[in-house]
């Protein structure tokens, strides 16, 4: 279901405008912080250390004022429970998706509570303190785009004529090339690869705006009827999706992340055969 804007939607709640949940201005999920590793006092000189600095969680407030419209405290409390449950812990990561504007966001982490306060609760009012924390931190297309299958390459025509000076004929390759995967955001995100076999020894490699090209390879053959699924950020390369059948050791290469713009994905093998490519990724920001 689409957001209508300054909407919010964890597990099967909607949150803003057209509900009785209503999000306050102080509500902010673009705010980010850096953590800094290595840092510290310098023991012989003035400042301090400068280390690795990377992105720390996206943690993210959300003030929400339930207003039934109407003096009706067990329909206040009711709609408390129905907020409480949505913000219930989670061992797994959840969405938490918002629509600014024309474009719908989302968020992965763990919903981290719910504190009502009960001052207004007699008018049919309650101000409600719930918190989210993406572990995360890039803000991504509610959207995941799809592209695939792309299959392997294969060769058509191509001969050499024997006139008084030879000709060739050049051969001309089907298959094995995307050339329209777009990243509209601003930050680098990962792709997530599965690979249908049979394919000898797959080659992915991603050229992307500025012409650099990355090249994974698998050193293995994935059999008929069996697949690898391969994510390029967490740098996973799993037989069949299953986490106790990694096939990380056999990844030659660099794991490639889709630049924002558009980019071309490239798909190969040591040798011909019937496998195929496909290709998921969301848009990213920071």
């Amino acid at each position: 279901m689409a957001l209508a804007d300054r909407q919010w939607q964890i597990r099967d709640l909607v949150l803003g405008p057209g509900t009785v949940y209503r999000v306050m201005d102080d509500t902010n999920p673009l705010a980010t912080t850096v953590r800094a590793d290595q840092g510290g006092a310098r023991a012989w000189a003035h400042g301090s250390w400068s280390g690795v600095e990377w992105q720390a969680e996206r943690v993210v407030p959300i003030t929400v004022l339930i207003d039934v419209g109407v003096d009706d405290v067990d329909e206040v409390v009711d709609a408390q429970h129905a907020l409480a449950a949505a913000f219930r812990s989670s061992h797994v990561d959840l969405p938490l998706t918002f629509r600014l504007g024309s474009r719908e966001y989302v968020l992965f982490g763990r919903p981290r509570m719910a504190e009502p306060g009960m001052d207004l609760i007699g008018a049919g009012r309650a101000f409600v303190r719930c918190g989210f924390v993406a572990l995360d931190p890039m803000i991504y297309s509610s959207v995941e785009h799809v592209v695939g299958p792309i299959s392997l390459p294969t060769w058509l025509g191509g001969l050499t004529v024997p006139h008084t000076v030879p000709h060739t004929v050049p051969a001309v390759q089907t298959g094995g090339i995307n050339d329209g995967i777009e990243n509209a955001g601003t930050a680098e995100v990962g792709l997530l690869l599965r690979v249908d076999g049979p394919v000898p020894q797959p080659r992915i490699s991603v050229t992307d705006p500025d012409d650099v090209t990355t090249t994974l390879r698998i050193d293995l053959t994935v059999p008929d009827e069996q697949w690898l699924d391969i994510d390029t950020q967490a740098r996973t390369v799993l037989l069949n999706g299953d986490p106790a059948a990694s096939r990380r050791g056999q990844a030659v290469g660099e794991f490639p992340l889709l630049q924002p713009g558009t980019s071309v994905i490239r798909f190969a093998a040591a040798e011909e055969a019937a496998g195929t490519l496909s290709v998921r990724w969301r848009d990213g920001w920071w």
